[in-house]
């Protein structure tokens, strides 16, 4: 774009006429209302830190808001990520203080593999981690049924997706994947990015799963 090219309306500062009118990239049969409910399904835990329940509620809310002004979306995903990031510095710190020298936090990589290690955090505490193992189970049933219908002298089987039943092997480290990806995102956002997307609930669901499973056991 030219380096002249005024801001277009849409992302310029809002009049105060139209503050309280959705963006005009607001899908038109999104109500305020189904988008409450899609961010307040996402909910901490007493046992977690007050502060940390703080941080969490500025980024549902600023997601909330992102209705009205459509680039909230990334601030909200990056404010979702750096809850993450209070939360598993809460928790180690005061086990592991040596790895938070000179007050400074090591970085979310490090801290989640932390976590995992000593087993603070594990897979299984991540919804995402058990659809993938719920998937796996249900593709042996429909497998076993297509092995009968190509084995048996019949039209057609019948099998129930319910009878499906995990085993320790179809749940994935989603961890090590996290690990990876979620400091790349959250660098990305924190040296500028212009980035702009609306599907972001799926980091706000990893964070509460994260920050949950982090104090799960504690009191």
């Amino acid at each position: 774009m030219d380096a002249h090219e005024p801001v277009h309306l849409a992302d310029s500062l809002r009049g105060r006429d139209a503050a309280l009118k959705p963006d005009p990239r607001t899908q038109a049969d999104e109500t305020l209302e189904g988008h409450h409910q899609r961010i307040a399904q996402f909910q901490l835990l007493d046992t977690v830190p007050y502060a940390v329940r703080v941080h969490f509620e500025t980024a549902k809310n600023v997601y909330l808001y992102a209705w009205f002004v459509y680039r909230f979306y990334p601030v909200a995903e990056q404010y979702a990520l750096t809850t993450m990031e209070f939360a598993l510095c809460e928790r180690l710190k005061p086990l592991f203080p040596q790895m938070f020298k000179r007050n400074r936090s090591p970085g979310l990589k490090v801290l989640i593999e932390k976590a995992n290690v000593e087993g603070l955090i594990s897979n299984k505490a991540f919804a995402a981690c058990h659809r993938v193992a719920l998937q796996k189970a249900r593709e042996r049933v429909s497998d076993e049924a297509l092995r009968l219908l190509q084995e048996g002298d019949m039209e057609s089987v019948e099998f129930d997706y319910d009878s499906a039943r995990t085993e320790p092997g179809d749940f994935p480290d989603v961890l090590s994947v996290y690990a990876e990806t979620l400091p790349y995102i959250r660098n990305m956002y924190a040296h500028g990015s212009s980035a702009l997307h609306r599907t972001v609930l799926g980091i706000f669901e990893t964070a509460t799963d994260l920050v949950n499973g982090l104090y799960a056991q504690t009191s």
